[in-house]
């Protein structure tokens, strides 16, 4: 853990006063409790914001600055202050030393919730947000001081810079008075990876698909599509004419980046077949919601084709699945570092691979406690997503009827879950004064289930195990050879692939567990209000390793058994109520691809009884005032009534 260096008293906005003034609207307007330890946190936020506009312009420019004060200890809070001092700040200096700062944060409802504390605290519109809901000009963001952005834009703009397309990126580190001198990223990026896969039956789908006379039109795409399906059929053969090999088997294909000639640029290929009918020439019908879904999937084959061709790239099987994966940095190297502020940067991996670039800050100790939270742990197997999207109609009413046995009425219940999951999460109505879903992916930062005093972990969010951990070892240490896919040695690890899985699902699940009122300190020595947390983990090594992450993140935890059976051998029905399923239906076909999707399939993944349907959901669905259709039209669903054998669908474009 590096040790960052001195500050310097140059720095546009002084700790001390920093410090001082974070205190006071710590205590005065959020009515917490303020300590010497929580001070040392915002002396460090500051010192190290000042540390990276002094080093602008410099060789350490390029130094990525990880703060990690711990959740609940005020990083957004103190962020938001900052730029408001900041600009301040520039009130009183001449024009060539105003310094202008990018924030970046996860999501578009978080960017508003940002600028809007960032101007209150300033008491001028010094702030705005740039994102698809706003209207801002370029002018006005040229203007503005403090320009907030989400995670996307952010990447979306730096992979621009790569492939020469510089307006993007120059949006938003160029204003009025020069470049922005500070960067600050709120939560770690997700995306910084940038990743590229095609597998052997969507490239054979992607030939059969297209028509003869656009293939004509392109032929040299066409050619990369060719050669991309000989590869596999090559190393098809060479798997089976070795049945010795393990189901799962990876190796390099080739090495180093390839000089992919223009004329394989998938981009005028892709144009062309954008508007194509795929549903008349592919199905011989009449239906838009099928002619997107293949039309996204060809586009979807192009794009990646052209990503792996033009990089390194390795085969990997598993069965009868077969790809070709690459993967790189998103953010160029060139590029100035930010400052990240991570709460789970000691467990999250990807900051030691990438520590050449980063300088991880030793948090100040001491400025949370969670004595006044209890894990109840329970041990089981088949957690991941695979089998618990399979048994999940089993498992999860046998688990609300637990918890209802083992908590009140009037406790307030978060339960994170897998996405797919979630819509039938949501057809419940425990007894409980609040209950609400989450799902792995789409929770990290949030502050929605702040005043909920139980979370419960419905298993764990696994990434897939034969490409996610070399995809992101080679984005940051490199393209490697086949010898380290066969023995991945890493530094003090045998098995780095095993480490990075580990520490991926630590990281989740401390971000999961904090989304309830642990997050918020109640008093001097950083406790929160008593809170329960229920969590399923595996047996052995790997959860024993998941645990200890979990206690040394959140220390002072108290672990207790839970005993759960989650998959008993003889087990009576479990009786819980059911509430609306409106939102469970909404969420289905949020995450449902493109096409039509009958009422009995929608019926049946969300255990809708048939005079349910008749009475509360047929009479929704036929009216285009309701709510329920409303929302289901902001996501491109329509309903399409229908007798006999087809029946009723919900059509999603």
């Amino acid at each position: 853990m590096a040790a960052p260096e001195p500050f310097s008293e140059s720095a546009p906005v002084s700790s001390i006063a920093f410090v001082d003034r974070m205190e006071k609207h710590w205590v005065e307007t959020l009515g917490n409790a303020s300590s010497e330890k929580l001070r040392a946190i915002w002396r460090q936020l500051a010192e190290a914001f000042g540390q990276a506009i002094v080093a602008h312009g410099t060789d350490d420019q390029r130094t990525w600055r990880v703060l990690q004060p711990p959740t609940g200890t005020g990083k957004t809070q103190g962020l938001c202050l900052y730029a408001a001092m900041l600009a301040e700040g520039n009130r009183r200096v001449a024009d060539g030393d105003k310094t202008g700062m990018l924030v970046v944060t996860r999501l578009i409802d978080q960017c508003n919730e940002v600028v809007e504390s960032i101007n209150g605290h300033a008491g001028a519109m010094v702030a705005v947000a740039k994102h698809s809901e706003t209207t801002v000009t370029a002018d006005e963001v040229a203007a503005s001081e403090i320009l907030v952005v989400t995670h996307q834009a952010y990447v979306n703009a730096a992979i621009g810079l790569g492939k020469d397309r510089a307006d993007k990126w120059s949006a938003l580190i160029e204003w009025n008075y020069g470049r922005r001198k500070l960067t600050v990223i709120d939560e770690a990026l997700a995306n910084m990876v940038e990743e590229y896969q095609i597998t052997s039956s969507a490239i054979s789908q992607a030939l059969g698909h297209i028509p003869e006379p656009v293939k004509k039109a392109f032929p040299d795409p066409i050619l990369c599509l060719r050669e991309a399906d000989e590869i596999f059929q090559k190393m098809s053969e060479s798997v089976a004419a070795k049945p010795d090999l393990p189901m799962t088997m990876t190796r390099m294909v080739w090495k180093g980046t390839m000089a992919m000639p223009s004329e394989y640029s998938m981009e005028g290929l892709r144009s062309a077949l954008w508007n194509h009918p795929y549903d008349q020439t592919v199905l011989q019908e009449n239906s838009l919601a099928t002619r997107h879904r293949f039309r996204d999937k060809v586009d979807e084959t192009l794009q990646g084709l052209e990503g792996v061709m033009a990089n390194w790239a390795y085969y990997a099987s598993k069965g009868d699945h077969h790809t070709l994966n690459c993967a790189k940095l998103a953010i160029p190297d060139s590029l100035p570092g930010p400052v990240v502020l991570d709460a789970t940067a000691t467990q999250n991996f990807l900051w030691e691979l990438f520590s050449h670039k980063a300088q991880v800050y030793a948090v100040p100790g001491g400025a949370r406690a969670y004595e006044n939270v209890t894990l109840h742990v329970a041990r089981c197997k088949g957690i991941g997503k695979t089998k618990m999207q399979e048994l999940h109609q089993k498992r999860l009413p046998r688990l609300l009827a637990d918890l209802e046995v083992r908590l009140g009425q009037d406790r307030r219940i978060f339960l994170c879950c897998h996405k797919k999951v979630a819509p039938y999460a949501k057809t419940f109505e425990p007894k409980f004064a609040e209950y609400s879903v989450g799902y792995w992916g789409a929770i990290d930062g949030r502050n929605d289930w702040k005043d909920c005093d139980v979370v419960v972990l419905f298993g764990l969010s696994y990434r897939d195990q034969l490409t996610w951990a070399n995809n992101a070892f080679m984005a940051f240490q490199g393209r490697q050879e086949d010898d380290w896919i066969q023995n991945p040695v890493f530094k003090k690890y045998d098995d780095v692939r095993i480490e990075m899985q580990q520490r991926q699902i630590a990281v989740s699940v401390i971000q999961a567990l904090n989304r309830v009122q642990c997050r918020k300190v109640i008093d001097g020595t950083g406790n929160c209000a008593p809170t329960d947390a229920f969590i399923l983990l595996p047996k052995g090594t790997s959860g024993d390793n998941i645990l200890a992450s979990i206690q040394a993140d959140m220390p002072g935890i108290r672990v207790v058994p839970w005993d759960f059976d989650l998959d008993p051998e003889t087990a009576k029905e479990s009786a819980v109520r059911r509430g609306s399923s409106h939102e469970a239906i909404i969420d289905l076909m949020g995450i449902k691809e493109p096409g039509e999707h009958s009422v009995g399939d929608i019926r049946q993944a969300l255990e809708i009884s048939y005079d349910k349907w008749r009475e509360s959901v047929a009479p929704a669905l036929r009216d285009p005032g309701h709510a329920l259709t409303k929302a289901l039209a902001d996501i491109n669903v329509s309903y399409l009534p229908g007798r006999g054998r087809g029946g009723s669908k919900l059509v999603k474009l």
